[in-house]
Order: C-alpha cells, then structure tokens, then sequence
C-alpha cells in the first residue's frame, strides 16, 4: 500500500497504556500500526521521527461553543476550530445556539456550510428539539445532527432567538421532547438547572443585597442543579431516551446519577476543566472573569468530581467552550454579565497535566478525551482510537516539557477573557496535531485546515 505519511519510533497512548510504535497512513486514514521498525514504506511518504514523544488518539470536545453565526466577532469556526486544533482537539460537536436556535433542518444545513467552509478540525452539529414536532426532530436527525441539546432553564429575552427550541421550561414539554429524540437513537444533552429555584435564588441574592461571587451562587443554588438532575433521571427512564447531562457540579447532583445508573437509566454525564481545577475561592478571586453556569462550587465537590471519573460515574470530560469578549464580562452586576469561558486551548493540556500529576492513569485520563466521547456519540472508532481504519486524527506530544499558558497567545477571539487560565504552569505540551492525516497545528502555528467531516456517526 502506498503511504502517504510515516510516523515512526513513537510511543503510542491510549486507553490501553503505552507500546512503542510506527503508523502508516494513507489516503487519510491509519492503514499500517506496527511495532517500531515493521512498517511496509513504499512510495515517498511525508516521515516524522517522534522519537522521545507520545502520540496520543485526537481528542474528542462533545461541548463547543464557536457562536457562528450569532456571534462571530466572540468566536466563529475559523477561529473556535483553530484553538482546538493548538490544543490536540480533532473533532467538535458544537452546540445549536446560533443566531437562531437550530430547531429546523434549513437551519442545520445553513450552519453546516458555514462550517465546511471555515473549519481546521472535524464536526459535528447539535440540534434543538424543543419545537415538540416529530417530523422536524426526525428531520433533523436525518439531515445529520449528531445530538440534540435543552436547556431546563428560560434564557435571557435578548438571547431568545438564539436559544429558540432549544429552552423547554415545564416537565411535559421536556417528557415530550425526549419521547420523540428517543425514536432517533440520539443522545439529548441537558443543561440542567431547575428554572424556577433560579429564579428564587435570583430573588433571594437581590434582596440579601449580595454582589460579586456571593450574588451569582446564590442566584445558581446547588438545589437548582440537583432537582433538576433528578427530573432528568425520572424521564431518561420513562422514555429512555438516552440522555446526557453536561457539565455536572456537584456532590448532590452525583447522587441522583449513581442513582440512575444503579437503576439502568440510560443517562450518561460530564464534567469541565475548570470545575475540577477550580472552586468558590477562584469564584470570589476572579468575580465575573470566574463566572460560570452552573457556578464554581466548593472544594469538597471538586473532590466528589475526580472521585466520580475515577469511579466511572461521569462518563467523559468536555470543555463547555463558551467565548465572550472582555467588556461582555465586565458588568458591574455581575448577574448582568454573560456567564461562560473560552478555554478550549487549557482544556486537555490541564487536563493531561493533572494526570501526571496522579490525580487519575494516564491511559484513563486519554480515554476520558479520545476514545469515550468518540464511543458515546458513535464516532468510535472512525474517531477517538488509533487503529487500522480509523481516521489518522493524532497528536504529538512532549510528555516531558514544562509549559506555561499564556493567553495572549491563544488562538480564540475571546482570548481576553480567559484570565482564570493565565500563567497556570502545566507538565507536557503539544506539539503537533493530525487531522485525517494532513497537519493542522504544528510548533505552535495553525498550518493547515481539513474540510471538516459532517455528521459523522
């Protein structure tokens, strides 16, 4: 077979440990995986010597926020994609949120052009079934939505077209709306915080007179997340719809979930970087810079996050890459302020990083990124492994190299609002991303774009 690029002496990791050795890829794809020194090398393929480096599976983001096209100047797919790919991520799903929300398939299409169009790295594109009508849903599935996302929560009234079909407030409507996205066989993604103990919670910081970090968790209350968690486990199984929580917090809401899986319900969950590194003390450290929804919580439930991915109970990590500019961020009231970060460069070199530091097995940490997201979505093993016939989506990596973030650097266009993530020291650094074989990032460059594969599943 003619190879059209080499990698050799390498050391392979991935969710099965470490093994020295060579790859070949052609026409996109892993078509030889030897051990060091047995590949077949005909032709004059591209050869890279990663003698002394890991190469690791790319990784998988199942919760990306690029904006496009509501918001092009906070991130658009160029410049979201871009960060992924200076950060090993070689496949996005990206949430409906656009100019207006993703509940029709004209919508889906329109938004997957501008994708192909712009993207460096592979995606795919959720939908929102909050419009309650079967044939749109199944439509929607059938025009190649990878998921379906809802949020249990209104949303603010200058956002309201964005979030359309994708906000479903009452208890009947969300049983609907997972009836029908179980006939598809496709995950549900949940943002779930009860509405109605935020708006208490609202109430009850305004007339405490709170502000800063008190006044948002005191508005976010952990009751919030936990109650509506608990809805969701009721409904996943009595629709068993598959459902997926994102960006769990809390102890609390972790409870309900080992619930459920005792039960067979079949949900699954995340969780994201900066509440496993980070708690209520960065919180009222960094105000609105720090503020995130659900909030930071205390330190004793970043405990109970790491214990729930060593344990199984969550199931991968995501970014909840969510770009804001600066002045965005910058209200006075800091319930004004958008709540979000961009993070999508400190998302797996952190998170790596903490694995070194022992906090979980290296190959447990690479599976929670690559090939378990991959598996989740259905992507697994076109996506997320390193084998013959998977896509050549890889990273280089320097397991050894000290690194230190420095945003000003980043490739997101709401770089400037991730002060939390600035000057954070962290063990290894990437060095070189794959994206189906043709080189995206590369010594700290965006080199290159791949047309980006839509619906994958």
């Amino acid at each position: 077979m003619r190879l059209d690029l080499i990698i050799r002496n390498g050391s392979l990791v991935d969710e099965h440990g470490e093994r020295a050795v060579d790859i070949g890829v052609a026409d996109g794809r892993i078509a030889q995986l030897t051990i060091t020194g047995g590949l077949t090398v005909t032709g004059e393929p591209e050869i890279v010597d990663a003698a002394g480096l890991w190469i690791l599976p790319g990784f998988v983001d199942t919760h990306v926020h690029c904006r496009a096209p509501d918001h092009p100047e906070r991130e658009d797919f160029a410049s979201g994609t871009a960060a992924a790919a200076a950060a090993g991520i070689t496949t996005i799903l990206e949430m409906p949120i656009a100019a207006i929300g993703v509940a029709h398939p004209d919508i889906l299409n329109a938004r997957r052009e501008l994708a192909e169009r712009d993207t460096h790295v592979d995606f795919g594109l959720y939908a929102a079934p909050g419009s309650l009508d079967p044939k749109l849903i199944h439509a929607l599935a059938e025009a190649g939505a990878c998921a379906f996302k809802i949020f249990t929560l209104s949303v603010p009234t200058d956002r309201g077209r964005s979030f359309e079909g994708i906000s479903i407030i009452n208890e009947d409507d969300i049983y609907r709306a997972l009836s029908i996205v179980a006939e598809t066989g496709l995950i549900c993604a949940v943002h779930a915080e009860n509405d109605a103990l935020l708006r208490l919670g609202r109430e009850q910081a305004r007339a405490q007179h709170l502000t800063g970090a008190d006044a948002f968790i005191a508005a976010h209350p952990q009751a919030a997340e936990a109650m509506a968690v608990a809805w969701m486990v009721v409904l996943a199984e009595a629709t068993q719809a598959r459902v997926h929580i994102v960006h769990m917090t809390s102890a609390w809401a972790l409870d309900f979930l080992r619930l459920a899986k005792r039960r067979g319900v079949p949900i699954s969950a995340e969780t994201c970087p900066h509440y496993l590194l980070f708690d209520e003390t960065t919180a009222r450290e960094h105000g609105c810079w720090a503020k995130i929804a659900p909030p930071l919580r205390p330190a004793s439930d970043r405990a109970a996050l790491w214990a729930a991915l060593v344990d199984g109970t969550l199931d991968i990590l995501a970014s909840d890459h969510a770009p804001f500019l600066p002045h965005e961020k910058e209200a006075e009231d800091i319930l004004a302020t958008p709540s979000g970060l961009p993070n999508l460069e400190a998302f797996p070199p952190l998170m790596l990083s903490e694995a070194h530091a022992g906090r979980l097995a290296i190959s447990h940490m690479i599976s929670l990124l690559t090939a378990r997201p991959a598996r989740l979505y259905g992507l697994y093993p076109q996506k997320g492994a390193v084998q013959p016939g998977s896509d050549a989506d890889l990273v280089l990596y320097d397991p050894k190299a000290q690194s230190t973030i420095d945003t000003s650097t980043w490739q997101s266009r709401s770089r400037g609002s991730a002060r939390i993530f600035h000057g954070l020291h962290y063990q290894g650094r990437i060095l070189r991303t794959i994206v189906r074989g043709k080189t995206v990032y590369q010594n700290g460059q965006v080199v290159g774009r791949a047309v980006g594969a839509y619906g994958a599943r």
